[in-house]
């Protein structure tokens, strides 16, 4: 029999509640039993006055952002909405069926009024509370960055100089005026006009050649975004998140740093371990990372803290298929000179400070002649090589990579950190920015992390057996009243 649903809503309902329409297993019921989020009223107090009208609670607030980054809602004004649609939602912030819910605007008011240290902070509770969920351990720690598309279009790109020069001169201004609203009395006449400067800048046109991209163009929709041309990124204005995970399986994010995309992944390796232990309070006895963080300058920071690293080495400069590499020559260390298959030897050529390199190079045209061309130079060009001012921490670096340990390193570093940043992109909403400008792109940075830790912490807390705070409570009362009534209670295993 085909049925028909008819609806007619309802004047009163009989027994009805938020709490009963919420399963049992949701994961918000979770988050409410295992974290406490009072310590947010303490921690925003200083930022508001001790006069005029209640405001909106900043834990709802807190809240209301952990929703967004929880579920991947990317727009503040859809997480409004939402917000004021899910009873999930509504009874997770405490609003029943008939209290409005806060405006859209509660939030960016709330982001400007906040200092970065307030987002920081709750950032380091969501570490706190997976190290209370057994999640957090030392251990080797594991670092990566990602780029994420930037909310401004490449085609808002223009020269620096045009953001900075105003659309009109004085005088053409002056000009414009007396054009449009005609002189002030009949004696005054309008200034001559004057012929435009060499100062004045145009927009490019496609005519003109292509500038440098982030030396001489910038956005004007977000100044801070860089352009980044990657095959498996595209051509994006993009800013780049630097995370380190560490703990059991790699699952906790213990340090994330926003930076512009054309920020180079090396530079920012001490920075991100440094921010691993101040907010974790662990220390790093080991660092794994790919082969962008395998340079010299880091491998000396490393050898002088006592790190021990499995990062693979930096191969700079274009690496042709079938072309020697330095295993070819020979090391002459009293001559401080490399010696080629050929006889010929490459001497010191360049000493390269940014790299920390030294530069050997064969005499000028002796591999034109080379019977060995086509393996070693196929150009023609002076074979050169490069040598690391710390080449031996460079060779102890690649025989721990190269052992069954490094090996075992290197493909966790693969599944935690590479799934976390799938996770985060797909789930999480970190594909694209929300906000323009890197200070808010950071408070991104730290919302997305603090979501991703208290979902697994809570999670581990459920399926690790441990009691949530509410029913360790509701136990503790029955046992109280149980053992002011006559019967007896016994909290020994049963045994089978």
């Amino acid at each position: 029999m085909l049925g028909q649903r008819d609806f007619d809503t309802k004047l009163y309902y009989y027994n009805l509640s938020l709490d009963r329409l919420v399963p049992e297993d949701h994961l918000l019921r979770r988050i409410a039993a295992g974290v406490n989020f009072s310590f947010v009223r303490s921690l925003c107090r200083p930022y508001y006055s001790h006069t005029g009208q209640p405001s909106v609670d900043p834990v709802v607030i807190f809240k209301i952002l952990l929703l967004g980054y929880l579920y991947g809602i990317t727009s503040e004004r859809r997480l409004a909405q939402e917000v004021s649609l899910h009873l999930g939602y509504r009874w997770f912030l405490g609003y029943d069926f008939d209290v409005p819910t806060p405006n859209h605007s509660v939030l960016s008011k709330a982001r400007a009024r906040f200092g970065p240290e307030v987002f920081e902070t709750f950032f380091r509770r969501s570490i706190d509370l997976c190290r209370a969920a057994g999640l957090l351990a030392e251990g080797p720690v594991y670092v990566d960055s990602t780029l994420i598309q930037a909310s401004a279009a490449v085609d808002s790109m223009v020269r620096k100089e045009d953001r900075a020069q105003p659309p009109l001169s004085i005088e053409e201004y002056v000009q414009r005026l007396y054009t449009e609203n005609g002189p002030a009395a009949e004696d005054e006449e309008p200034p001559p006009p004057s012929r435009p400067g060499p100062a004045l800048k145009r927009r490019r046109t496609s005519q003109s050649p292509l500038p440098r991209p982030n030396l001489e163009l910038q956005s004007t929709t977000d100044p801070e975004a860089t352009l980044v041309n990657r095959p498996e990124f595209g051509r994006h204005l993009a800013y780049k998140a630097h995370v380190a995970v560490a703990g059991r399986c790699g699952q906790v994010i213990t340090a994330a740093i926003a930076t512009t995309g054309a920020e180079a992944d090396e530079h920012l390796l001490a920075e991100v371990l440094w921010q691993h232990r101040r907010l974790s309070r662990l220390g790093v006895p080991e660092v794994v990372a790919d082969a962008k963080y395998g340079t010299g300058p880091n491998y000396l920071y490393l050898d002088q803290v006592g790190i021990p690293a499995f990062i693979p080495t930096t191969r700079f400069g274009n690496q042709h298929t079938g072309t020697w590499g330095r295993e070819h020559f020979t090391w002459l260390p009293g001559e401080d000179a490399y010696l080629c298959p050929a006889g010929q030897k490459l001497r010191r050529y360049a000493n390269m400070q940014r790299t920390q390199r030294v530069q050997y190079r064969a005499p000028k045209g002796a591999c034109v002649a080379c019977p060995f061309r086509s393996q070693c130079a196929p150009s023609g060009i002076e074979r050169a090589l490069h040598r690391a001012w710390a080449l031996d921490l460079v060779e102890a670096a690649q025989d721990r990579v190269t052992s069954a340990k490094g090996k075992r390193r290197l493909t966790e570093r693969q599944i935690y950190i590479e799934g976390t940043f799938g996770l985060a992109k797909e789930l999480h909403g970190l594909r694209r920015t929300r906000f323009r400008g890197r200070r808010r792109v950071q408070l991104q940075l730290w919302l997305t992390a603090a979501a991703m830790n208290i979902k697994r912490a809570v999670r581990r807390m459920t399926a690790g057996g441990k009691p949530a705070a509410p029913a360790l409570l509701l136990a503790r009362i029955v046992i109280t009243l149980l053992r002011g009534s006559n019967w007896s209670v016994s909290l020994r295993p049963v045994e089978a």
